[in-house]
């Protein structure tokens, strides 16, 4: 469909883990070529790493640090062979720290009213919509439960006003979607207004909470990026074709900004000023002269430059770095490093994390047991006291005569109050004297309808016999 700026637009992003690096190119295209597409939308939204996306864009969080924060949480992910079913990958801790880091103080303020985040509730899986954020932290939290996918993630889901959610893709991975004049973005092949191009033979698709996504291998090899990330150069790659696909879309519905930057979808030069600072590394830090090098081997040997080139200076430079850091090391000095820098064995890393993860389930098994206890106290604070009155007669007097005896004075000088008055009666005489109660039960009781009510005859009290 073709897309209306006259009539007001919305902008949703679906989860997608780490795929969301798709997203960077795509946002960077349209804040180069077309920047008032974002700036004029009523609402951005987004469920898990959408919601991401979507935070960045209203809270003024630069595109170059999102994507070296993604970059910075796949390395670690990559540095275990577990990837981030990892016991010491703590991915939602990451994601704190980085929106910590980076999130401007006035971010909730920026992104109330114009941000939507998805939530899934815990208690019945209904879909909640968050659009107001009253603190900074608040804003983080609701982003942190957007993302949490249960064991994936971790076990107890984190907590929003008292409230716990777990990923919004599970209820709704694509918030708003149904509204007119929505641009949806999705790096799965499928429906939404950019992604990837699917095969225009392949009928087979399938929906995933409002996502259409086709079923072919490239689809299937991008689902799996989603929960355990590539290399570095295979996630530049994706988001240059999130860059291209973006800027396909602009050029379909004649969004280019005539004062912005001009550019086909043909491939420019290549240029190396994404290396500029590694290059100068390389050459401080590295022993080696060139002579060591693989003979034919290029001076820019860890990232082809084609996979970069349409992408912002600065983002290229998040991948150049990215992929320095994971390329082979050459040397034998190199080698040594980084045979050093490598983590530790697997039961050494997790020894060494059990405590901290022991500490957080005790803390949410702890914040469980006092809600459950208040609860419950709530309970029986509001549970009336109510006195059984069916007991058979005798039974009734050997209450009596108990209550009576502990309202007698306990010491020979002690004197009953004035207020205090005895009656007894001659049953409850005898059986005090006797204090033998009849271990046979009582007659069952007879009914007759004569008068056409049914009428009950009890049977005589022990004391009246």
């Amino acid at each position: 469909m073709m897309f209306d700026l006259s009539k007001d637009w919305s902008i949703s992003f679906a989860g997608c883990g780490f795929m969301g690096i798709y997203y960077v190119g795509a946002t960077s295209c349209i804040l180069e070529r077309s920047p008032r597409l974002i700036e004029g939308a009523s609402l951005i939204c987004g469920a898990s790493a959408g919601a991401l996306m979507a935070a960045a864009l209203t809270s003024g969080f630069p595109l170059d640090k999102c994507c070296a924060a993604l970059m910075s949480m796949a390395k670690e992910a990559r540095r275990h062979k577990l990837g981030p079913l990892h016991p010491t990958v703590n991915l939602l801790q990451i994601v704190q720290d980085s929106l910590l880091l980076n999130l401007p103080e006035d971010a909730h303020l920026r992104a109330s009213g114009k941000l939507c985040v998805s939530l899934t509730r815990v208690t019945d899986g209904k879909n909640v919509l968050v659009s107001e954020f009253d603190t900074r932290e608040e804003l983080i939290q609701v982003l942190i439960c957007s993302c949490f996918i249960p064991f994936y993630c971790g076990v107890f889901p984190p907590a929003y006003r008292g409230i716990r959610y777990m990923d919004g893709a599970i209820s709704d991975n694509l918030p708003r979607c149904y509204l007119e004049n929505t641009i949806t973005l999705c790096p799965f092949a499928g429906e939404s207004d950019i992604c990837p191009r699917g095969s225009t033979l392949n009928f087979h698709e399938v929906r995933f909470n409002n996502v259409s996504i086709q079923v072919n291998m490239k689809n299937m090899q991008r689902v799996t990026n989603t929960f355990f990330p590539p290399r570095p150069e295979v996630m530049a790659e994706i988001c240059q074709s999130g860059y291209m696909d973006a800027l396909r879309f602009l050029q379909e519905n004649n969004l280019i900004n005539s004062e912005g930057p001009q550019s086909s979808l043909e491939t420019d030069t290549p240029s190396l000023a994404c290396c500029e600072v590694a290059r100068k590394r390389l050459e401080a830090s590295e022993a080696e002269s060139e002579a060591e090098l693989i003979p034919g081997q290029e001076e820019h040997r860890w990232l082809d430059p084609q996979l970069t080139d349409k992408l912002p200076v600065s983002i290229k430079k998040v991948f150049c770095e990215a992929c320095k850091e994971t390329h082979p090391a050459v040397g034998l000095l190199s080698q040594v490093t980084e045979f050093l820098r490598s983590p530790c064995p697997l039961p050494v890393e997790s020894a060494l994390s059990l405590p901290h993860r022991l500490r957080g389930w005790l803390g949410v098994l702890w914040d469980l047991y006092r809600q459950a206890w208040k609860d419950e106290e709530e309970d029986y604070g509001k549970r009336p006291l109510h006195r059984s009155t069916s007991l058979p007669s005798h039974l009734n007097l050997c209450v009596e005569r108990d209550q009576d005896m502990r309202r007698c004075p306990l010491t020979p000088e002690a004197t009953p109050d004035s207020s205090d008055t005895f009656t007894w009666n001659a049953a409850a005489t005898a059986a005090v004297e006797s204090d033998v109660l009849p271990l046979t039960p009582p007659p069952t009781p007879t009914f007759s309808s004569g008068s056409g009510e049914d009428v009950v005859s009890s049977p005589p009290c022990p004391g009246d016999v």
